[in-house]
């Protein structure tokens, strides 16, 4: 088998063409020589006929299957070539597609000229391609991002440290809190990565812990960590939570509830205060944090799910943005939705968990 590899040309389609016209040739043959041979035994038995005639019917009849099958095998091959070279075209595309993509540029999408396995291949290969580019526009963008997110605080660390070193200010308990809060920020920043690499790399093989959970006692967990510091800037602070076991992985769903009710917290306007809701909706559970808060432009209320989005990019306001990316990824982990609704001004955020594992 490997010395018919080594002998036949490395082109798969001349390799396929050979090896049918070489089944071709040995189905023509045996069916030509079966019929000569039978048309002679026939002609034999017939009385009358002359062995001079006979033998000159049985050399016109051996020409005529050899010419004819000839023919068979010529037509054969070249339809069968033609035919080969033209199924063929789009697994030519996907090779000179593959070696664009190895020279570091993504193809277009390749046109799907059929509806079999090849056109399948092809379908399947396009939105691998188009994942892989959008993976790539999203690679790039969290770099620009994460740049961005660490370049002041590094700039604030290294002015404040320069200024030290030159005497330009005297080191006092103000300026090590300073220096202190922003490597607390390039930490908190760092460590929310590290969160949202580990819920986006789950795989089959390392699936997401879950346990029935009662929720009454994993929402009003995080209301209790809260409490306090909603009574110190003055915003009321109620839930409405309903009874009801969940399959949910507990520290991820109270991640969550701490990153909305953070945000809350640091982005509350108006006077009234916020609240938790949380019932069982047939199927799913339901839990929604609504407050007033800073405007969000309506046309970009599902954009504050992406990371480091903020509303106003021009001010830094310690945060880094990744809160909500890392609750998205948390619940879609869970089979669940996160999603918002708001006026503008006064917003809702509603999760959506299956109560059926």
């Amino acid at each position: 088998m490997r010395l018919i590899e080594r002998v036949l040309p490395p082109k798969l389609w001349v390799k396929m063409t050979i090896v049918n016209i070489a089944l071709l040739i040995g189905v023509v043959i045996v069916t030509g020589m079966t019929l000569y041979q039978t048309a002679c035994f026939l002609a034999a038995d017939i009385t009358g006929v002359e062995r001079e005639a006979q033998l000159t019917f049985n050399n016109s009849l051996l020409i005529y299957a050899w010419v004819i099958g000839g023919v068979v095998i010529l037509m054969g091959a070249f339809l069968y070539s033609t035919v080969t070279r033209k199924v063929l075209v789009p697994v030519k595309e996907l090779t000179s597609a593959m070696e664009t993509m190895k020279s570091g540029t993504y193809p277009g999408n390749l046109n799907v000229h059929t509806n079999d396995e090849i056109g399948e291949l092809v379908d399947h290969f396009n939105r691998m391609n188009r994942r892989l580019q959008q993976q790539e526009r999203s690679r790039h963008q969290m770099l620009r991002d994460l740049s961005h997110e660490l370049r002041t605080p590094l700039s604030n660390l290294q002015g404040y440290l320069e200024a030290l070193e030159k005497g330009v200010i005297s080191g006092d308990q103000t300026i090590y809190r300073s220096l202190a809060e922003e490597t607390d920020r390039v930490s908190q920043l760092l460590s929310q990565l590290d969160d949202m690499e580990a819920w986006t790399t789950l795989t089959p093989s390392k699936p997401l812990e879950v346990s029935q959970e009662e929720m009454t006692q994993v929402i009003s967990q995080v209301i209790q960590m809260f409490t306090l510091e909603f009574e110190k800037k003055g915003i009321g602070l109620k839930s409405e939570v309903e009874a009801s076991e969940v399959p949910v992985n507990r520290q991820g769903i109270q991640q969550v509830l701490t990153n909305l009710l953070r945000n809350a917290l640091e982005y509350h306007e108006g006077t009234d205060g916020v609240k938790i809701e949380g019932r069982p909706e047939g199927e799913e559970y339901v839990i929604k944090v609504k407050g007033g808060g800073k405007a969000i432009p309506l046309n970009e209320k599902d954009r504050v799910f992406d990371r480091f989005y903020r509303v106003d990019r021009s001010r830094s306001d310690g945060r880094s943005g990744l809160g909500l990316s890392i609750s998205k990824q948390i619940v879609e982990r869970h089979g669940g939705q996160i999603q918002l609704e708001t006026d503008g001004r006064q917003h809702c955020f509603s999760i959506t968990l299956p109560m059926r594992a």
